[in-house]
């Protein structure tokens, strides 16, 4: 799966009522994307979505209260950019009118083909590029860009990391606010670290960063990026 690494920093919220359908498309998603969340009515998905760092929402139409055009709607009260995909075994000329208008990237039959599956990503993708919505802000004036895995300085400047950084810094990135534990680090790195190679690491993190003050260190535990 590494033509679709493009795709493995990517955090989809995914909402389907048949079981079976979203179990299948559920792990279809998992062999290609970095964080699934799965859930299967509309309040739900909307939960998540409020709660969640979400880069992609794929919505079922019919589910239970809330349909998935009704789902889309909310979200597309608070964020107009977010790419947002319907999924439906058959769309009624007026559920297609509604979609219309809801800025969407592209609706899909079901059960939903790995094809078509690769294709709406791609055009999320694209989405959120346009849109510059790939960069994680680091601090006021360094983010990070997670395709070209570089720090992006506000002056223009690119700053190039190295494996095991991209690794920590994503890991810090992925559980943002959250203590992670130095063994933790280890685990993700596929290598045993001692306590001074990790350290040395995340000075060097410090140091292309510029601005550390968001980046802390609980004595004895681990590290958070705030």
């Amino acid at each position: 799966m590494s033509k679709f690494s493009e795709f493995k920093n990517l955090s989809v919220l995914y909402a389907e009522d048949d079981m079976t359908l979203r179990d299948i498309t559920e792990k279809t998603l998992q062999l290609v994307v970095g964080t699934v969340h799965s859930v299967s009515d509309g309040i739900e998905a909307l939960h998540i979505y409020k709660n969640n760092s979400i880069d992609i929402v794929l919505l079922d139409i019919h589910m239970g209260s809330i349909s998935g055009i009704d789902v889309a709607k909310k979200i597309r009260e608070d964020n107009d950019k977010v790419p947002i995909v319907i999924v439906s075994g058959s769309i009624a000329t007026e559920d297609l009118l509604a979609a219309c208008k809801l800025n969407l990237i592209d609706y899909i039959h079901k059960p939903i083909e790995f094809n078509a599956l690769i294709k709406v990503l791609y055009l999320a993708v694209d989405r959120l590029k346009t849109h510059g919505l790939l960069l994680a802000k680091i601090n006021d004036s360094v983010s990070y860009d997670y395709f070209a895995k570089v720090f992006l300085h506000s002056d223009g400047t690119k700053i190039s990391l190295t494996k095991n950084e991209i690794h920590a810094l994503e890991l810090l990135l992925s559980h943002r606010g959250q203590i992670i534990r130095y063994e933790t680090f280890s685990q993700v790195l596929d290598e045993e670290m001692s306590d001074g190679a990790l350290k040395n690491l995340i000075l060097r993190i410090r140091k292309k960063m510029g601005d550390d003050s968001n980046l802390r260190n609980l004595a004895k535990i681990g590290y958070t990026l705030f």
